[in-house]
């Protein structure tokens, strides 16, 4: 899997899937699926990161992590079409190493409960259950390690 970073060409594609997908449109579409108005300015805060993914074929979904202080709150979303092999496993995975690099020590994800696919592949990435939250979606962390403490 190869990520870049998002621009408005990405964008329009979050907005294309969005729009086509019944179930992501439902749960993402509210946000993500005006990406290119409403995520614009969010990308240019130094604390907010944005990728597309891709596989062998092309653009297969996106990656939105924003970071204060050192936590990070993970979106990631696969196309339909690519759904079913394995592909949340490396985003999840893709997403832990692009927090890793901007200085995140813990991830935090919200999934709906009824999302099994989701549920699964945090539970497989290491994500620790933590409780469901005010939108009735369940909450996941990940602690990442962080430097050595010499002395401490």
């Amino acid at each position: 899997m190869q990520v870049r970073a998002i621009d408005e060409d990405g964008l329009r594609q979050v907005e294309q899937w969005l729009a086509a997908d019944p179930v992501g449109g439902a749960i993402f579409g509210g946000f993500y699926g005006h990406a290119v108005e409403r995520c614009t300015p969010l990308l240019q805060a130094p604390s907010r990161h944005g990728w597309i993914t891709f596989d062998e074929t092309g653009p297969i979904g996106f990656i939105d992590l924003e970071v204060l202080d050192d936590e990070a709150e993970i979106t990631y979303y696969v196309s339909p079409a690519h759904r079913g092999r394995g592909l949340g496993h490396a985003t999840v995975d893709q997403v832990v190493q692009l927090a890793t690099s901007v200085g995140a020590r813990q991830v935090h994800a919200s999934v709906d409960p009824e999302n099994e696919a989701a549920l699964a592949t945090l539970r497989s990435a290491a994500f620790t259950d933590q409780r469901t939250n005010e939108f009735d979606e369940a909450e996941f962390t990940l602690d990442l390690p962080g430097p050595s403490r010499v002395g401490g």
